[in-house]
């Protein structure tokens, strides 16, 4: 393994990781501090809605999310330094639309979780147990767009630019990322509104920048401070 490969993408990914704290977990702040409730979207696609089983058991596919997008992350940047300044530079994009979006149109879905059953029940088991913690920990503010299913997409766009990528790490991605996806829904976390803007905004932010100049800017301003750093 070349470390050098591997270490380039230390910088990157943590712009990556203050912006999510930024814009998620500050958004989180400010709407529990300042008494912020937001907007309940469950009348969009009421029906698919209302249809949507609670499975306890898709807590864990959920929770391994972080481990698995940063392992994504770094595989990616690992593989190809190119990619791996597209999906920041989407990040960038994306995030900060987040940001803005959640401060403005704050949304709510704790009536949506309440329909889990788990409020008024006192014999949870381990997956019920760690939703309950979930839902805590999480908060009911931030759903749309879904950041979860936002940078599960992301990992998927990485896996699709990489063409020369194994098809065992591009299956294992795809699957992974779909089950993080389900699991929103399944959770009682998202609405499907939820689930489709975290998807389409990626999506489209691909189409739109992947042969951007800013492209190369990142790589090339980036790259000077890892060698700065000895990181690359």
């Amino acid at each position: 393994m070349d470390m050098k490969r591997l270490t380039r993408a230390a910088l990157p990914f943590a712009v990556l990781a203050a912006l999510l704290f930024l814009t998620y977990w500050g958004n989180q702040w400010y709407a529990e501090t300042f008494g912020n409730p937001g907007v309940d979207y469950s009348y969009i696609f009421l029906g698919f809605n209302e249809q949507v089983p609670f499975l306890a058991w898709t807590v864990w596919p959920y929770v391994i999310a972080y481990p698995f997008w940063i392992i994504a992350f770094f595989y990616i940047g690992y593989r190809d330094k190119t990619n791996m300044y597209r999906i920041l530079l989407i990040v960038l994009v994306t995030f900060t639309i987040c940001g803005v979006w959640y401060f403005f149109f704050q949304s709510d879905v704790q009536a949506w979780r309440e329909t889990s059953g788990l409020f008024v029940r006192d014999d949870l088991n381990l997956s019920e147990s760690l939703t309950m913690w979930i839902y805590a920990a999480a908060g009911p503010r931030n759903a749309n767009p879904s950041m979860h299913c936002l940078m599960s997409w992301l990992a998927i766009l990485g896996a699709r630019m990489d063409r020369k990528m194994p098809k065992a790490a591009k299956i294992a991605i795809w699957v992974i990322a779909i089950a993080i996806c389900v699991s929103t829904q399944t959770l009682k976390q998202h609405y499907v509104i939820d689930l489709i803007t975290g998807i389409a905004l990626p999506e489209a932010a691909y189409w739109l920048l992947r042969n951007a100049r800013a492209v190369g800017r990142l790589e090339y301003h980036f790259t000077k401070a890892n060698l700065l750093l000895r990181l690359e």
